[in-house]
């Protein structure tokens, strides 16, 4: 399992699978999460849970984000951090194919 290393515009040091992109799960959430109502909501929360597979690297990015937003994890937010984590990942998989 290849890992991708990056940093967020916020600060936030990540380390994630760069397969991620492949697994059906996540791809299924991400289209669900582009849709409106609850079950966009629930897809969303399958997405970031996906994304980072383990359960205490989840929680240090929501506690990193509270850090930045006044003890809050704003839902807009989360969904910022998480497109620039996965623009990275497309970005340095990119890389190490060249």
């Amino acid at each position: 399992m290849a890992k991708v290393k990056g940093t967020t515009a916020s600060g936030y040091k990540f380390s994630v699978d760069a397969e991620v992109f492949k697994d059906w799960r996540f791809l299924k959430a991400i289209r669900k999460a582009n849709t409106d109502g609850e079950e966009a909501f629930e897809a969303s929360l399958d997405m970031v849970a996906i994304l980072f597979n383990d359960q205490k690297e989840e929680e240090r990015f929501y506690d990193h984000l509270a850090g930045q937003n006044g003890g809050r994890v704003p839902v807009d937010v989360v969904g910022k951090e998480v497109g620039e984590i996965m623009k990275i990942i497309q970005e340095k998989s990119k890389e190490a194919k060249n």
